[in-house]
């Protein structure tokens, strides 16, 4: 598939993803009533899933995207700030104890927002823009992931000055990501850096809403680790660009 074609698929999905956010899967939500937060997130977020594996699947798109061969893991190198902030958030002091059905429960929805967010920013988005440099697709593809955070949380009622803190440290995350999945040449480390991470800080907290909670302790939890993974992810696209300018000399 062409780099245009790609670029249209992704507005697509994008605004699709906008669109549920908005308030397009209010309806399936009445009808099923989940009782919790995790039951209203595995279904928001699993029919999310469905709809992306099908479009990829009928468009055949899964291996062009990054669902290739190989795990890529000498990139887990450069994601090892993600897991150790995820393994500090989890045995943080002070947390209450997480129930294995919870802590499954959780995975699973992390799983479905790691393969529709890395299905798409750095996969569709990321092929799409192939004929760009490293350093101009870790951008483009950092700055879209950090948007659709920051449209998502404030359509979905989260207080704007924590929107805008989520939607920076999503940025700086997927410049780290950005870098995994130029090193790795296919997105299964990427996503499953991204799960790890999630999964330790969601389970630990307790839900997605104690993560969002209003104040500045909250904006402050999101821009501390955001400068150190900018300068992270900055410094390993750097790398990864340079290596790749000597090899081609």
């Amino acid at each position: 598939m062409s780099s245009q074609k790609l670029t249209i698929l992704f507005a697509a999905l994008f605004l699709f993803m906008v669109a549920w956010s908005a308030g397009l899967g209010i309806f399936l939500m009445d009808w099923l009533e989940p009782e919790t937060e995790m039951g209203h997130y595995l279904i928001n977020k699993g029919v999310l899933t469905v709809v992306f594996a099908l479009v990829l699947w009928r468009l055949k798109l899964f291996a062009a995207v990054g669902f290739g061969p190989g795990m890529g893991m000498a990139s887990y190198v450069i994601g090892l700030p993600l897991f150790a902030l995820g393994v500090l958030a989890f045995f943080e002091p002070g947390r209450a104890a997480v129930s294995l059905v919870d802590f499954a429960g959780w995975t699973v929805v992390v799983l479905f927002i790691a393969f529709t967010e890395e299905s798409l920013f750095r996969g569709v988005l990321w092929k799409a823009f192939a004929g760009k440099s490293l350093c101009q697709r870790a951008a483009i593809t950092s700055v879209m992931f950090g948007l659709i955070h920051m449209i998502a949380g404030s359509l979905g009622g989260i207080e704007w000055t924590i929107a805008g803190s989520q939607a920076i440290f999503a940025a700086s995350f997927g410049l780290i990501l950005a870098a995994m999945r130029e090193r790795a040449g296919t997105i299964w480390s990427v996503i499953i850096a991204h799960v790890v991470f999630d999964v330790a800080a969601v389970s630990a907290a307790g839900g997605v809403s104690a993560i969002l909670e209003p104040g500045l302790e909250t904006s402050l939890r999101f821009l501390a680790p955001a400068f150190v993974f900018s300068a992270w992810g900055s410094s390993a696209i750097y790398l990864i660009g340079r290596r790749k300018r000597r090899k081609s000399e």
